[in-house]
């Protein structure tokens, strides 16, 4: 891997960018630039990054945050070419490639909220790849969730009533970043979507709930901490007392005592 020169490498991303509305030949150019900057004698799996799914060039971060200064005022210029784009840089199947593509999703005009709304669902659905989903639901969704909050919360709620377990974590997966908007108030609505998981504890889900739940801890807790005991006082499975005692951190010290003492008390009858 050769070493970065910014003079080099801006005269590198311009030749690129050339090809914006062209995504078989920006494509082409894209795996030139990156096999330039490729680290082939990087080990992920020694480097506390876990290793890709896809296969990935491994290219310093400087790189792609170039590629992304000089796409996104492109993509909010020229929505239909950036979604095109976009498209194909995620059927590329390079970690690069998708990463990209998250960038240009999150770069359309609220104008994109359809498409937007589409492609976070199909990519999210099929994606194995944990590093692309929160990136998915972080980046390529945060103009929509931070813009028309209201019309994400639709779609989440959408995840949520789904039928296929994919679909319900990308619900579960999008609550922290809604919550992490201070202006984002309906929180009553992520304790009704959450109740039915929570309550059923879903072990391939898990990890998921738990973030969730002490998430919603920290924006807000002595509703979550009320929330959370009400379900304790309802048929549940085991899972939502794990995920509560494993909450305890996130609520001040007379809310966590309190939940404790029911736990105590679901031993005692159960």
């Amino acid at each position: 891997m050769p070493a970065i020169q910014p003079a080099r490498l801006n005269d590198q991303v311009n030749d690129l960018l050339v090809h914006f509305a062209e995504p078989e030949a920006f494509i082409r150019a894209l795996h030139t630039l990156l096999d330039f900057y490729a680290d082939r004698t990087r080990r992920p799996g020694l480097t506390g990054k876990p290793r890709p799914l896809i296969q990935a060039y491994n290219v310093p971060r400087q790189v792609l945050r170039r590629i992304e200064a000089g796409l996104l005022p492109r993509a909010e210029a020229d929505p239909p070419a950036a979604r095109a784009l976009a498209d194909a840089l995620w059927a590329d199947a390079w970690f690069e490639s998708r990463m990209l593509a998250i960038s240009l999703l999150g770069a359309l005009p609220l104008s994109q909220a359809d498409a937007i709304a589409e492609r976070l669902q199909t990519w999210g659905q099929t994606c194995r790849d944990e590093t692309l989903v929160d990136a998915l639901l972080a980046r390529g969704a945060a103009r929509l969730r931070l813009e028309d909050p209201d019309g994400f919360l639709l779609q989440v709620e959408r995840w949520f009533r789904s039928a296929e377990a994919p679909s319900r974590q990308l619900g579960l997966r999008a609550i922290p970043g809604l919550v992490a908007n201070p202006e984002f108030e309906n929180l009553p609505t992520l304790y009704r979507l959450l109740t039915p998981s929570l309550r059923a504890a879903e072990s391939s889900l898990d990890g998921d709930l738990l973030r969730a739940v002490r998430t919603l801890g920290q924006r807000s807790p002595r509703e979550t901490a009320y929330f959370l005991q009400k379900n304790l006082q309802v048929p549940h499975k085991s899972g939502l007392e794990v995920i509560i005692r494993r909450s305890l951190d996130v609520f001040p010290p007379e809310l966590a005592e309190m939940l404790r003492t029911d736990l105590r008390a679901r031993r005692l009858t159960s």
